[in-house]
């Protein structure tokens, strides 16, 4: 009887261990899709896309496009190599595993592991150049006719080229308003900046471009560069913060001036960034982003540019837009009919993005 028991018991345990094995997802073979598993118990398979950001981009074999915040993951195993960069600064290119809280990178030679906190960046080790780049593209568009006929529409985009060291960024932005047949706004931004990790929450900018126009604003053309260093304030699952501060020269030409005032100016100019992004729940985010500028009297004394605004996912890559634009110049150049630019132009904007 007590033999019985006993083969009874350990036919029982037997089968909950081979069931309990059968239930856990199993890591793919090499010529297989990348496998995830959540921490909700979920699995997917799919292809990396690019991690960054406290984000892995997974292109899901059934969701197709998706993101996934790295805190969400429990396990992580599949084929292709990754470029990844501790605390250390040391770059390891290999095959990548994560465990909970431990991270395996096997290279050819040798296999190391680490903890997820020590990890600096994380980039697909891409056999083509263009895999490097992501980016976004946002447009508005609005149309009235009747007792009053307005045409107003806005572009945005941004691209960034992202490796394990460093981070190259080109924004542009345009708005234009013609009412009644009149341009009454006109204005062209374009920001190009490149940046250097140190391994610490310090990075360096050693090149910053800016463009700017606005005709109506009473500027032909105005062009800035200058570089500098940053810090990071937050990088966290949820919460993305740097600031940056930098030194360098700006040049400005004006449409039309005074009698006697000089149509061309060229100062020292000190700048003063911050990037902000919240991601508020998993399908809404939320963006401040400020740019200022501190100038001779002559080019305007003080600049900003400030961006806010909200972002919702619809579907798939497509977004809802809401955003808020504040320019302001200090001290706007007189034009030649005695004009005076207002000193503030604000905006609202709705519009479509999309993410690729």
């Amino acid at each position: 009887m007590l033999v019985r028991k006993l083969v009874l018991i350990s036919a029982l345990l037997l089968q909950g261990m081979a069931e309990s094995h059968a239930n856990e997802p199993h890591p793919p073979s090499s010529n297989e899709q990348t496998w995830i598993e959540l921490t909700s118990g979920e699995t997917l398979k799919g292809t990396v896309t690019a991690v960054y950001d406290s984000a892995l981009y997974f292109d899901s074999v059934h969701f197709g496009d998706i993101r996934i915040r790295l805190s969400k993951i429990r396990r992580m195993q599949g084929q292709g190599n990754f470029e990844v960069t501790t605390d250390g600064r040391r770059t390891l290119v290999g095959t990548l595993d994560v465990n909970g809280d431990t991270v395996t990178v096997t290279t050819d030679d040798e296999q190391f592991e680490y903890s997820r906190s020590q990890l600096l960046s994380v980039t697909p080790s891409f056999q083509r150049e263009r895999d490097r780049w992501t980016g976004d593209v946002r447009a508005g568009l609005n149309v009235r006719q009747g007792n009053t006929n307005i045409v107003e529409g806005n572009l945005a985009t941004t691209l960034t080229r992202r490796t394990p060291t460093a981070r190259g960024v080109i924004d542009y932005l345009a708005q234009v308003n013609e009412t009644e047949g009149e341009r009454v706004a006109d204005s062209h931004r374009l920001n190009v900046s490149s940046d250097r990790f140190t391994g610490t929450r310090f990075f360096w900018r050693p090149i910053s471009v800016q463009y700017y126009q606005d005709r109506l604003q009473n500027i032909a053309h105005q062009g800035t560069i200058d570089a500098g260093v940053g810090y990071i304030l937050a990088d966290s699952d949820r919460v993305d913060w740097d600031i940056q501060v930098g030194a360098g020269v700006n040049y400005l030409r004006n449409v039309s001036v005074a009698d006697g005032e000089s149509l061309s100016e060229t100062s020292p100019v000190g700048t003063l960034g911050s990037d902000l992004s919240i991601e508020v729940t998993p399908t809404i985010d939320y963006e401040l982003d400020i740019a200022m500028s501190f100038l001779n009297e002559e080019s305007g004394r003080y600049q900003h540019h400030i961006v806010t605004g909200l972002s919702t996912d619809l579907i798939g890559n497509l977004d809802f837009d809401v955003s808020i634009i504040w320019d302001r110049t200090e001290r706007p150049q007189r034009q030649q009919d005695g004009t005076l630019p207002e000193k503030d132009d604000l905006w609202v904007i709705f519009g479509l993005g999309y993410e690729f």
